[in-house]
């Protein structure tokens, strides 16, 4: 396997299982935590080199029931602009300090994103056990035998 096939299997194994499992981890807070409104308080433009620039808000978490309110939280998402209203989050508990939005794209787009890398990480280590095992094979010096002989042009 060349450098740049190693370096990319590395790469995709690496965000594959960082970012597949902060999906999961989103997910579960999702499934599991407790339901509530986000207001935010502090936004800061976060400047990409690339142009998509965003929106990364903190503020303030209650839960939907109001057994308790959480002072600061950072929510994991980029906005367009500072949300105007209240959003709906989800908490792990009530000492949590980040907040994931109710958004399907919240846990789904670096799920998604990291089984993919993942996917192909596996994929290129799948294939160099098999190139591995077919040249290593007691059948594979006998290719040039069904290739037929080596003729040599200039010898006499």
């Amino acid at each position: 396997m060349g450098p740049r096939r190693v370096l990319v299997t590395l790469l995709g194994l690496g965000a594959g299982v960082f970012l597949l499992g902060s999906g999961l981890m989103r997910l579960e807070t999702r499934l599991t935590g407790e339901s509530g409104q986000f207001r935010a308080e502090h936004c800061e433009i976060s400047e990409s080199r690339h142009g998509d620039d965003g929106v990364l808000c903190s503020g303030s978490f209650e839960a939907d029931d109001g057994s308790f309110r959480i002072a600061k939280v950072d929510v994991e998402t980029a906005f367009d602009e500072k949300p105007a209203e209240p959003l709906a989050a989800t908490v792990d508990s009530p000492s949590s300090t980040v907040a994931v939005e109710h958004r399907l794209g919240a846990w789904l787009l670096p799920g998604a994103t990291g089984l993919f890398c993942l996917l192909v990480g596996v994929w290129n280590v799948v294939a160099e056990i098999r190139r591995r095992r077919v040249t290593a094979s007691p059948g594979a010096g006998d290719a040039a035998a069904v290739a037929g002989p080596v003729v040599e042009r200039g010898r006499s």
